[in-house]
This record gives structure tokens, C-alpha cells and sequence, in this order.
């Protein structure tokens, strides 16, 4: 019970972060000429998660490496310096050309969509800050088991984003390119605030209250943490959420050189935004390993836990792909045509094995970030990467009926091959130790 009073309330903050983006997609859609500022906003975001890349693992970051007061100011101190650079990084790319070079050279944007694209991502500038204090709360909030505040932060950036849609027509004073960018930027200040008052209020001084928890010490040590120590762990976290961000690229280059690339692409698109709904709550089970277990012992619960948790995931989408309820939700919901619904279901099929094993390679890529081995999570993504590569390129010579599924097979093929990797990994005996015990 502690393991599911612990995790679901992750799962649904990840759930409701879902739910803004369609609410963003709505607000834009009111806007006049909403094709512009869709693609613009699309267009900034997706250079916008490039830059702010540095502080995505900050949530992995506190809860490994923060054992008392100590660690937590060093930590703090470090992440404070990262984003600072990050935000600076930011400010001369966004205010010079080039955001304009990128956008036009390198992504080949063009006329006002360029315009307004470089305009949206200026009013992102503090988004990097936002996002580190979110993150940085979000991780004092589960290193304490309080993660109960992380829903309650997402319900308010989904009500912040609710009342922007419902009262977008009064906001019209506001230039189009400049409220686009205010809604997603007042989203995550919205949720960050939230998350900091949810904390301070409940924790209250927050190192004190460190000193007193009744930890049980792992890896490094108060006495041997330095900013070096923290650069080890953290560089290889930002490399693996890099390596993870090529991954869509790769599948949709070899869903456009298949004999139908936009079916394909559609079909895949559409299967694997449903079935993300289901999928994305499993992105944060790693956090289950790395907080609760604290001696061989714990390892049982968790990995029975881990077992329902894909069995469950994995029979709501076989509920989808398997009856008539998916076909529904496609053509009434989504509202695509029967064309692009067909290959669609043949995806979400197949994506009915995809949560099993990614519980698994999520519950050992806690345990290596418990021991600070992320060096091997970035290993472990790099082989996720090229095993995807390999099975795109080989499904795509198979020429199969519904090309569409090359990319959910891709998928589900790097995600077996890194869980195995990091299970080898982890039964290393020096790794697979819970707790290190403190040298005399």
C-alpha cells in the first residue's frame, strides 16, 4: 500500500501534464490565424526543450544525491549555477540571430510562422528557471514521500490553462504571439509556485527537517559530495534525456521512407498519442525503486508492485486495441478518417507489450540511479538508441502491410534491449548493493 499511495499520485501529475497540452492546442486554435500560431508555438517548444535539456533529470538528482543538510546545499548551490548558465545560454540565442538561424537554416521555417516562433520563444526565456523550481521542490516532495503535492501543482497549471482558454477572447489585447508564449510559461510558473508553497508549508525548513529523517545513507556521503561528485552523476542524466529526445526523429525518417509515409505517419502519430495517455504515468516508477527500496529486502514488493502496474497498463490498452471502443474513440474522438483508424488499431495492438517492459527497465533504472551509477543509464539509453535504429532499418526492408507498425516495433525492440542491458548491469555485485555502508 505505501508503494501505491507513493506512485499514483506521480501518475496522475503526469496525467493531467497530458491534459494541458490539448488545452494549449485549444487556446491556440482561438487565436486569429491559429495555423501560424500553432506551428510557431510547436516550432519554439520544440527548441525550447532542446536548451532547457540540462535541468529535465533535476527530480532524479535530489532524491539520489540529497542524504542530509549538506548535500542539499550543495546540490541546491549547483542547480542554481546550472540554470543561471542555462537561462543566460537562453537570453543571447533567443535575442540575437540565432534563434533566427536555427529556425530558418537548420528547420526551415519560413515568413510569419518564423516571426512569431522567435517572438514565442523570447517570452520563454524564464521557462528554464520555472521548470528547475518545479522540479527542485518536486524532488524535496518525494525524497519525503510527499508526493501528493505534485497532482495537487498539476491541477492548478490545468485550471491556470482552463481559464486562458475560457477567457482568451477578453486576453486579444495581448499581441497573438505574445500570449501564446504567456499561457505556457504561466502553466509551469503556476506550478511551480504551487509545488514551492506546497513544500515550504508542509516541510518547512527544509535541511533541518533532513537532518531529522531517519535515513538510510547510500552512495556518496555528506563528507565526500562535491560539486564534482554532483557533475559525475548529472552529466550522464543530461546526455540520456538528449539521446531520448532523438528517438521520435529516428521513427518518423523511417515511417517517411516507407511506401505510404503519410499514412504511416499519421497512423503512428495518432496510435501512439492515445497510447501514451496509458504509458506516460510508467515514466516515473523509477522513482518507486529509488526512494522506497532501502534493503534487499524491499526488493519484492517493489518488483510485484512493478508486475501489476505493466499487467494493468498493459490490459487498458489491450481494452482499446482488442474492441470496438478504440475504433470510437479514433473516429468520434480524435475524429480521423477510417484510412488512417485502421493502421492505427494494428499499432495499438502491438503497443500492448510496450508497458511490461517498460516497468522493467524503468524499476532497474532506479535501482542504478540509487547506487549513482548513472553512467550506465546513459549507457544504457545509447543501446536503446542504436537498437532502435537497427530495427527501424530491418522492419522497413521487410516492406511489412501496414507500415505504420515499423515504428512501434522500433519501440518496443530499444526498450528490451536497454532493460537488458541494465539488468546485466545491475547484477554487478558492487552496483546491485542498496546500502553502502560508511567506511571507517
Amino acid at each position: 500500500m505505501e508503494q501505491v499511495l507513493f506512485y499514483i499520485p506521480l501518475a496522475a501529475s503526469f496525467l493531467l501534464i497530458s491534459l494541458t497540452h490539448s488545452l494549449f492546442n485549444a487556446a491556440l486554435a482561438r487565436l486569429p490565424s491559429p495555423e501560424i500560431y500553432l506551428a510557431g508555438f510547436t516550432v519554439a517548444k520544440s527548441l525550447l526543450q532542446v536548451l532547457q535539456n540540462p535541468v529535465t533529470m533535476i527530480r532524479q538528482t535530489m532524491s539520489a544525491l540529497i542524504v542530509d543538510s549538506e548535500s542539499y546545499q550543495k546540490v541546491k548551490k549547483f542547480l542554481l549555477g546550472l540554470v543561471s548558465i542555462v537561462v543566460l545560454l537562453f537570453a543571447v540565442l533567443s535575442f540575437t540571430g540565432g534563434s533566427r538561424w536555427i529556425f530558418n537554416r537548420l528547420m526551415g521555417i519560413e515568413g510569419e510562422v518564423l516571426e512569431q516562433a522567435i517572438i514565442i520563444l523570447r517570452v520563454f526565456i524564464l521557462f528554464p528557471a520555472a521548470v528547475t523550481l518545479r522540479n527542485f521542490m518536486q524532488g524535496i516532495a518525494i525524497r519525503f514521500k510527499r508526493t501528493i503535492l505534485t497532482p495537487i501543482a498539476t491541477a492548478a497549471r490545468v485550471l491556470f490553462v482552463t481559464l486562458i482558454v475560457v477567457f482568451i477572447d477578453e486576453l486579444m489585447f495581448i499581441e497573438p504571439g505574445i500570449l501564446a508564449g504567456l499561457m505556457f510559461l504561466g502553466a509551469i510558473v503556476t506550478e511551480a509556485l504551487i509545488m514551492f508553497l506546497g513544500v515550504k508549508l508542509s516541510i518547512k525548513e527544509v535541511p533541518k527537517s533532513i537532518d531529522r529523517m531517519n535515513i538510510s545513507r547510500t552512495g556518496i556521503k555528506n563528507n565526500t559530495l562535491s560539486y564534482l561528485n554532483i557533475m559525475t552523476f548529472f552529466t550522464p542524466l543530461i546526455a540520456t534525456s538528449f539521446i531520448r529526445s532523438l528517438a521520435r526523429p529516428i521513427i518518423d525518417s523511417g515511417l517517411a521512407r516507407t511506401i505510404n509515409p503519410e499514412i504511416a505517419l499519421s497512423a503512428y502519430a495518432v496510435a501512439w498519442g492515445l497510447g501514451v495517455i496509458v504509458i506516460s504515468p510508467l515514466m516515473m516508477f523509477h522513482q518507486v525503486p529509488l526512494t522506497l527500496i532501502e534493503s534487499e529486502g524491499d526488493k519484492i514488493p517493489v518488483k510485484r508492485f512493478a508486475l501489476y502496474l505493466g499487467l494493468v497498463s498493459s490490459a487498458l490498452i489491450a481494452l482499446v486495441a482488442f474492441t470496438p471502443i478504440g475504433y470510437y474513440i479514433l473516429e468520434n474522438f480524435i475524429g480521423v478518417t477510417e484510412e488512417i483508424c485502421v493502421p492505427a488499431m494494428d499499432v495499438l495492438k502491438i503497443m500492448t507489450i510496450l508497458p511490461l517492459v517498460m516497468v522493467v527497465r524503468q524499476y532497474y533504472w532506479g535501482i542504478l540511479l540509487k547506487n549513482h551509477m548513472t553512467m550506465y543509464v546513459g549507457m544504457g539509453k545509447a543501446v536503446n538508441l542504436i537498437a532502435l535504429f537497427i530495427t527501424i532499418l530491418i522492419v522497413s526492408l521487410t516492406k511489412p502491410a501496414n507500415p505504420a507498425v515499423i515504428g512501434v516495433i522500433g519501440m518496443i525492440s530499444s526498450e528490451v534491449f536497454e532493460s537488458i542491458f541494465l539488468y546485466h548491469t545491475s547484477k554487478r555485485g558492487h552496483i546491485c548493493k542498496i546500502n553502502v555502508k560508511q567506511k571507517s
